[in-house]
């Protein structure tokens, strides 16, 4: 069996329940099957704006807001641990994250907090070559900008 050449323990794949968000967790499926990988699968649920004032009393916005994002977590951690069973099948040591807040600043905090040693995450836009790059959705392009960590961004 080939070995990957850097040494990497932890994978970390954002994903936002989409094909391309699949695409980037099987390149994380194929490293760590050389790598011996952990791949860590990371859902942001953001936050839900709330009705305009004065549509509900405060104490009805926080209820309703709080059911939608419970009913939305639930829906969502459903969906990431289908592919979480997935990498599990394949003999990959998987952990699946569902965490509450902007994309971005989760997978900057998670990837900091838990030695996350790459970063492989899709883009949203199909635009080629240079003009691609420059092109980046708003997400990919900021954990690009400031990460320490490598990330593959997967087209």
């Amino acid at each position: 069996m080939k070995t990957f050449p850097v040494h990497i323990k932890n994978i970390l794949v954002p994903h936002a329940g989409t094909l391309l968000g699949d695409k980037a967790l099987s390149y994380a499926i194929k490293i760590a099957k050389l790598s011996g990988a952990t791949v860590n699968i990371l859902h942001s649920v953001e936050p839900i704006p709330g009705p305009p004032p004065l549509v509900l009393a405060k104490k009805q916005d926080s209820k309703l807001r709080k059911e939608m994002e419970q009913t939305a977590v639930r829906g969502v951690r459903e969906e990431m641990q289908k592919r979480a069973n997935y990498c599990k099948s394949k003999g990959i040591n998987t952990n699946c994250i569902i965490v509450r807040g902007r994309p971005e600043d989760e997978i900057l905090k998670y990837s900091k907090s838990h030695h996350i040693d790459l970063i492989i995450m899709a883009k949203r836009r199909k635009i080629p070559g240079i003009r691609g790059l420059l092109k980046l959705g708003s997400v990919s392009r900021k954990i690009l900008e400031i990460s320490d960590k490598p990330v593959l961004i997967l087209e």
